[in-house]
Parts: C-alpha cells; structure tokens; sequence
C-alpha cells in the first residue's frame, strides 16, 4: 500500500469517527466542569481543556486506528499464506476435531468447508500391520515431541492417499490449544519407486528360496542320492557274494558301512545348514564353534573364534539372526575372498551384544548393485528388525570387515 492510499485511509477513518471524537471529548469536558462544581463559569475558559481532551482522544483514536490496522495486516497475511499454501493445513481442536482447512487440504481430501466437522481420527488410517503410527490412546499428533510421519488418509469418497505430516501446537485465546497439521501428498514418483523397490525385494526372497531349493535337490541328487545309490549296488554285491562265498563277506561289509557312514555325514552337513539343532538345544555360542569347526575342515580355513562376557543364551530371534550372519559372511569369505584365516568374535554384554567378522582376503568394491543383493540385505535386515547396528567395510587388497550391534535390553531367551 502507498503512502497516500494509507493516509487516505486514516483520514477516512478520522472523519468517519470525527463526531464521535468530539462527543466524546465534550462528555469528559461536561463531567470536568460537573466534578469541579463550576457552573457560573463562562464556558469560553473551558476551550482549552477542550482542545487539550481533544487532541488526547483523537490520539487515543489513532493508536486504535494503527492497532487495527496493525493487525488486520497481520490477519490478511496469515489468511493469505493459509489459503495459498502449496501444502495442505489442517487446524485441529483439543478432541482432535477439524476447525479450519486450507483449499488445498480440500482438494487433497475431497472436502469443502461445510464438511469440516470431521475428526481427523476417521480420516486417518495409517498404515495396516504390526507397526502402526498411533492408537486411540496413544496419537502421533498429541505425542510430547512430535515428529515428521508418514500415514495415510482416507478421502470423502473413501480412496486411501499416502502422505507426510507434520504437527505443530498454538495456544489460542479464544478456542484454547489448536493442533495444525501440515500435509503433503507423497509423489507419485515416490510411490512407484516404493512399489518397485517392494516387487525387487519379494523377487530377491523368491529367487533366494528357488537357489536354496536348487541347492538342496543338487545336494540331495549329488551327495545323498548318490551314496544311496552306491550303498545299493554294494548291497548287491554283497548279495551275490553271500550266495556264492557265505564267508568271505567282510571286504564287502566293510565297503557298505562306510559308504552308510559317509551318507549320514551328508544328512546331517545338510541338516547342519538348514536349521542346526544346537542352536536350539545349547545355544548360539555352542551352534557357532561346531559350525566353524565344521566350516574349516570343509574349506581348510582357519576360523579364530573367541567369546567375550557371558555366554550364556540370548533370545531366540538374535541367536538365529547372528548364526546367520556368520554363517553367510563364512560362506562368502570362502567363496570369494580367497582367505586363508578369518576372525569371528562375539561380545556379550548385559544390554548389548555385539559381532566382529573379518577375513584377511582380496576384498572388493562395495558397490549399489552388492548392497542390494540377497546376501547383504539379508544381513542388514535381519539387524535392523533387531533394532541394531550393521557396517560392512571392504577394500581390493584389505579384505572385508562386517561389524554388528545389536541391544538386548530386557528380553528373555525363549
């Protein structure tokens, strides 16, 4: 506004409320004369006072005038960005019941303002499974620190919207604490990236289900089908040679066990692989220096295993998620780092437990494609729905260092 519109207005203002000046100042200039008890005097003598109350009151008049106008600006600029923000606001009462919304909430929403008598609780529907945002007792939006949350809303016309939303608090005089809410709606780039990072995630696991099922039928075929099939030739033979020499079987006998003895090892590396039993029966610590022992006669790899703090049992679902971390760092070490010696050591700690795996090997570049393969993310994820920590670290030449902490808290081993 220019200066001439803004002194055109206060002189607008002024004449508008000239008369009312003026009475005003003659009310105060009659209840002066009343209280002083003065009628015999002239009323000439009271043109100054007159003109002293007048200029008081036309004072008064224009600090209210700039009060208002003050906040009438205030109010037009706070309506204006309410209106005109790009992002979606939402005023909320204590009862979390909708006050106000900006155009652009409508629009998200399908709303107009008539419709604002909702509760936000039946828009909001967050997201379905295990790890919901809030419940009625609990609510994001009322929490003590209120953090920026992704949920979904539910439209007029009943279809679900991802968005973000962020809370903020106002304590208004009028209708008491207002809860606002700004909303932005999640990009559909966003969400088709979701959708396809969760379709490259469920392929991931169905392709590392079909090679563990490969894997099995070819060790099944190769090892154990294989030493059935010898057992039944042997058995064969030695069929024939008690027809023939009744007492001259031992050669044969002794060839049979073997290969009897041979296939009940195959059973139960195999067994061993898919689920061993003595991380059930006796533990992590126990399951783990029988798998490196294992692993090094399979692989003449020198596994250094050591243990610090308690050894004893940690709840099922960490002795099952660090079993498998090792059990997948020693399958790659032996596969790719072409180590001789790997380290594994585990530290056991009242509310913390911690993993240190390292092969001294040729190492390699940790690049986007590795971090989202099955074997890593497989790692990884098995940590962070612990709640923990995972680092891997790798150089050509510096061999691979895997590293996780995971809290233990409360818990108890079941």
């Amino acid at each position: 506004m220019s200066t001439f519109q803004k002194t055109k207005t206060f002189v607008r203002f002024m004449v508008k409320n000239g008369i009312l000046t003026i009475s005003t100042t003659l009310i105060i200039v009659f209840a002066i004369r009343a209280i002083l008890n003065e009628g015999n005097r002239s009323w000439l003598d009271y043109v100054p006072i007159f003109l002293f109350v007048l200029m008081i009151t036309t004072l008064f008049f224009f600090i209210i005038y700039w009060q208002s106008h003050k906040l009438r600006s205030e109010q037009e600029l706070l309506s204006n960005v309410f209106k005109h923000s790009p992002d979606g606001i939402l005023v909320l009462d204590d009862a979390l019941s909708i006050v106000r919304m900006n155009p652009v909430a409508g629009q998200m929403l399908n709303m107009d303002n008539e419709q604002v008598t909702l509760n936000f609780c039946n828009l909001c529907s967050n997201y379905p499974g295990l790890n919901k945002l809030c419940s009625y007792q609990n609510c994001f939006i009322l929490g003590p620190t209120p953090q920026p949350v992704e949920l979904q809303l539910t439209t007029s016309k009943g279809k679900t919207k991802s968005m973000n939303a962020s809370v903020s608090h106002y304590e208004d005089p009028m209708y008491g604490l207002l809860n606002i809410i700004r909303i932005q709606e999640v990009e559909q780039q966003r969400q088709e990236e979701q959708h396809q990072i969760a379709k490259m995630i469920t392929h991931s696991i169905l392709s590392a289900q079909e090679n563990e099922r490969k894997r099995i039928s070819r060790e099944l075929h190769d090892g154990i089908g294989q030493s059935l099939y010898s057992i039944l030739i042997q058995t064969e033979v030695l069929k024939a040679a008690l027809e023939t020499e009744p007492l001259t079987t031992e050669t044969p006998m002794d060839a049979l066990q073997e290969s009897i003895r041979h296939t009940i090892e195959d059973i139960r590396d195999l067994s061993v692989e898919l689920r061993p039993s003595a991380l059930d029966d006796i533990g992590l610590v126990a399951a783990l220096r029988n798998y490196v022992r294992l692993y090094g006669q399979k692989f003449g790899i020198q596994v250094l295993f050591t243990i610090e703090g308690d050894s004893g049992r940690l709840p099922a679902a960490h002795e099952i998620a660090f079993y498998r971390i090792v059990q997948e760092a020693l399958t790659n070490a032996a596969k790719y780092s072409q180590t001789e010696v790997v380290d594994v050591r585990l530290k056991l700690l009242p509310t913390l437990a911690e993993l240190h795996i390292r092969d001294y090997g040729v190492g390699f570049e940790i690049t986007t494609e590795l971090r989202h393969g099955v074997g890593l993310y497989s790692m990884e994820e098995r940590v962070n729905i612990l709640g923990g920590e995972f680092d891997m670290q790798s150089a050509l030449g510096q061999g691979t260092t895997i590293q996780v902490k995971v809290p233990i808290g409360d818990q108890e081993a079941t």
